[in-house]
């Protein structure tokens, strides 16, 4: 399983957000945050997940993303 995938948590990035996640998009959006980003495998989405929990950021959605898509 590899394509585009998005993390939706709840509240808008902060530097430590950020600096959390360089490799990826961050977008806010109305109290929410979107992260968006390449997955070359399964266990590389279960990875950031997992950097999701340990930061204690509460993750409300998660979708794979359709090349047609807008970010």
């Amino acid at each position: 399983m590899t394509g585009t995938f998005e993390l939706v948590l709840r509240g808008e990035p902060g530097p430590v957000l950020r600096a959390a996640f360089p490799e990826f998009e961050l977008r806010p959006d109305h109290g929410m945050t979107f992260i968006r980003g390449q997955f070359v495998d399964q266990a590389a989405l279960h990875g950031v997940i997992e950097r999701v929990n340990s930061l204690g950021l509460e993750l409300v959605g998660l979708h794979m993303v359709e090349e047609t898509d807008d970010p």
